[in-house]
């Protein structure tokens, strides 16, 4: 990991780069530093190309290895899976490789690899093979108090330690518990975001909380089913329905704002100062404001305001209100 960070910051990239290991969050992560540092973000449509393994051609890999770059000195292709590639498509690559323009840079991403591979010894030879262990408590404890203190948000050390205990050493799992427990804070203390062991508790044992925010993501990505799993589970847990409609509808009005701020330009971070939210928060609401056109969301309101009144004063079980709000919303994402 290290020796990539060095080549980002002296900005001298090797040809080609093979990232594998079990760690997904770290090594994924580490790729995408490398895209944001060899091509320009307005350049990307024209001289960056990502391939999953399992789906691509091997003839389309290759073309997009040997293509010059356009407005660029450098063109980048990062092919996912490379576990998933049959071991004759494997050495495919590696032939590509061999030859590829010194204009042409390659990322490969894999689980895991066999060493005794040409692939893997062709990376040696004209570039370099990182590899990302799983952490031991001990270290993912250390990145979690790191990632915690590197987004402004302060969390006990107790707090820490039960994520880790409970969760394990998988960081993208650790991440999602930091993010739950954020939003839960900041929900049940309003402007104060600090986390303890009862939030932790809370959004990592199956409490209606963790339900919830799996609910308004669901809604969110508009799948329909994840979103009706969510729903019934968090009102098993006999949770205010008002409670649940209020925070699906704190999600549609921070998609609806992300979209809106999208539009004029502005940077993820400008989104989450001016919502007054963290970055984050602002990335995912970016993400899904993709799954919706403009109206959908306007009109998602008059749904909202509709739901609200029903749940007040129609006599209707609150179930199936929320189950015919909740499908409305997920009504198919936008083609």
């Amino acid at each position: 990991m290290g020796v990539i960070t060095s080549d980002i910051r002296r900005g001298k990239f090797k040809q080609v780069y093979l990232l594998y290991g079990e760690e997904s969050f770290l090594r994924d992560a580490k790729a995408q530093e490398l895209v944001d540092a060899v091509i320009d973000k307005d350049l990307l449509d024209f001289n960056y190309t990502m391939f999953r393994g399992s789906e691509a051609g091997i003839s389309t890999i290759g073309s997009a290895i040997m293509a010059p770059p356009v407005l660029s000195t450098r063109r980048l292709v990062m092919i996912k899976d490379v576990d998933s590639v049959s071991p004759d498509n494997q050495k495919l690559i590696s032939a590509a490789l061999e030859r590829m323009p010194k204009t042409t840079l390659v990322i490969l991403v894999a689980s895991a690899i066999d060493q005794r591979t040409t692939l893997f010894k062709t990376v040696s030879k004209f570039g370099r093979a990182v590899l990302f262990r799983r952490l031991y408590p001990n270290q993912a404890l250390g990145w979690l108090s790191g990632y915690t203190r590197s987004l402004g948000i302060i969390m006990d050390r107790p707090a820490q330690e039960y994520l880790v205990t409970v969760l394990g050493t998988e960081l993208s799992q650790l991440v999602a518990g930091v993010e739950k427990a954020y939003d839960y804070a900041g929900i049940a203390l309003g402007k104060e975001k600090k986390i303890t062991i009862d939030h932790v508790k809370i959004v990592v044992s199956g409490a209606p909380e963790f339900g919830i925010f799996d609910l308004v993501d669901a809604i969110g990505e508009r799948n329909a089913s994840k979103a009706l799993n969510s729903l019934r589970q968090v009102l098993s847990f006999q949770e205010a329905p008002l409670r649940i409609l209020y925070l699906i509808a704190r999600q549609i009005r921070l998609i609806l704002q992300a979209k809106v701020l999208k539009d004029e330009k502005m940077s993820s971070t400008q989104i989450a100062k001016t919502l007054h939210i963290h970055e984050f928060v602002a990335r995912k609401c970016l993400a899904q404001q993709e799954n919706f056109r403009l109206e959908e969301l306007e009109h998602a309101f008059d749904a909202l305001s509709q739901a609200d009144i029903s749940l007040k004063t129609s006599g209707i079980p609150d179930q199936i209100i929320l189950e015919r709000l909740t499908l409305h919303l997920c009504d198919g994402p936008v083609s």
